[in-house]
């Protein structure tokens, strides 16, 4: 009976493991971010690039399962339609 237990313990694991394998397939390796910034405030947008790019350089891959892509669009707060149409 005990070997019968482990065969069987032995196809959970292996079918869990298969699944978990399945999962990652589907989930994509890059992904789009984009950031809103007003044009005066260089610093946040920097920021933004910086952390990005600090992300993106991290060699640790199970921290880093994918490639982060980023957009930045720069707003003029003195344009009210740029800044809730954006």
């Amino acid at each position: 009976k005990d070997q019968v237990g482990e065969k069987m313990a032995q196809r959970v694991v292996l079918f869990l493991l298969w699944l978990f394998d399945q999962s990652l397939a589907g989930f994509p390796n890059q992904i789009n971010i984009g950031g809103l910034f007003m044009r005066s405030t260089v610093q946040e947008h920097s920021a933004f690039r910086f952390a990005v790019q600090l992300y993106n350089t991290n060699q640790n891959t199970t921290e880093k399962p994918f490639h982060l892509n980023y957009n930045v669009d720069n707003l003029e707060s003195s344009n009210s339609f740029s800044v809730t149409h954006a």
